[in-house]
């Protein structure tokens, strides 16, 4: 009992920040430093939602090491193929069986977020689902918390037999917490025999996820395991760096499935399941270029398609706007059941359907004056 109580305790936020007078995000670089790592990078504040990113200290040169994080500070969890349910089982057991490691990991389990602050779909709740005004994602999201939730009661064998007996004192929240940790947070590397799998790495899942020209940062690993983070281009003193998470969460609804943030893109881009055959894993067969003239989707079946799901949702993009002001018109009071302050979560989910109104809307525009150029409006 008492070799298990460390990882639960630390994931519980129980351990009393004022033992030192750093914050964990200065511990956790002191730490990687004195295991061998570099560091030119800091952990700040990154927008006005409070986001917590890495930014650039002082300019930086195209290719420039940000970090370098060695090898054995990698933790490797299950093949790329393993679910993130059984990654976090495999993570606990890590924890359980080396005492010794896990106490040495202390800077790393106390830089990660803490119970209720990783919202993805193993830990969203079921209560605001309906603000999402998506009933595809909101039964996905219902779909894979019950399957997190089936694998903690045992109802995956082959995983844990018995969850409380291997693990006892671990609540569901605390597990469910860990799935979502290992589903946001993993990288996917080689190991040494060249298979892949998933890792978790200390300060670089800090980095925040940018795509397209966004991007300007990249995570390699080294022939010796060691993993770098290294710059694409000059950075300025001040300017947050983001790689690429994985090129599958180029859209809002994906992005809000598995890793919990929507974006504003310029130009606006469609959820992928408002793409012909798009989904919520996959990348998107056609993309926005397809309504431009001469693409594959320049036709009046398609401008229908669009049209109806615009059509099909209960506020408008002025109403979502105007809950998201804290405006009163619009009748949202009564959409949010006479709610007048939303919580971070209800505002993520609100914004999530605007934005995808906003880009149907600017689509339907795009399409219909490619029909009208080709006389076919």
């Amino acid at each position: 009992m008492k070799r298990a109580a460390l990882p639960f305790i630390v994931l519980l936020g129980i351990f009393s920040r004022g033992m030192c007078a750093s914050t964990p995000e200065e511990a956790l670089i002191k730490w990687i430093r004195r295991c061998g790592g570099t560091v030119d990078l800091e952990i700040a504040t990154v927008n006005d939602e409070g986001l917590r990113g890495t930014v650039a200290v002082r300019d930086m040169n195209k290719s420039q090491i940000a970090v370098h994080l060695p090898a054995h500070l990698a933790i490797e969890l299950g093949e790329g193929h393993v679910t993130s349910e059984e990654n976090a089982i495999k993570l606990l057991r890590l924890q359980m069986q080396n005492q010794e490691w896990n106490e040495s990991m202390l800077p790393y389990w106390e830089s990660l977020p803490r119970i209720g602050s990783s919202l993805t779909k193993q830990t969203y709740p079921a209560e605001p689902l309906d603000l999402l005004q998506d009933r595809t994602l909101a039964a996905s999201i219902v779909v894979h918390s019950a399957y997190t939730k089936n694998v903690y009661d045992g109802g995956k064998p082959s995983l844990v037999e018995d969850f409380q007996a291997e693990f006892p004192g671990v609540s569901y929240q605390v597990y469910s917490h860990l799935t979502s940790l290992v589903s946001s947070y993993a990288f996917l590397f080689p190991d040494e025999g060249g298979v892949a799998r998933r890792m978790m790495l200390p300060l670089l899942d800090m980095i925040n996820h940018g795509d397209g020209s966004a991007n300007n940062v990249e995570i390699m690993q080294a022939d010796n395991g060691d993993l770098y983070a290294y710059t694409l281009r000059e950075i300025a003193k001040g300017e947050e760096l983001v790689h690429e998470y994985n090129t599958g969460i180029a859209r809002n609804d994906q992005s809000l499935f598995h890793y919990g943030f929507v974006r504003e893109h310029d130009p606006p881009r469609l959820a992928a399941q408002d793409m012909p055959a798009g989904n919520l894993y996959d990348q998107t067969f056609y993309s926005e270029e397809d309504y431009e003239f001469g693409g594959r989707l320049v036709t009046r079946a398609e401008l229908a398609r669009l049209e109806g799901i615009l059509r099909s949702f209960p506020t408008t993009e002025r109403e979502d706007a105007q809950i998201l002001a804290g405006k009163s018109g619009g009748g949202w009071a009564s959409v949010l059941g006479g709610k007048r302050t939303l919580t971070p979560l209800e505002r993520m989910f609100v914004k999530y359907r605007l934005l995808r109104k906003q880009a149907l809307a600017h689509i339907i525009q795009k399409l219909k004056d490619t029909l009208l150029i080709t006389n076919e409006l």
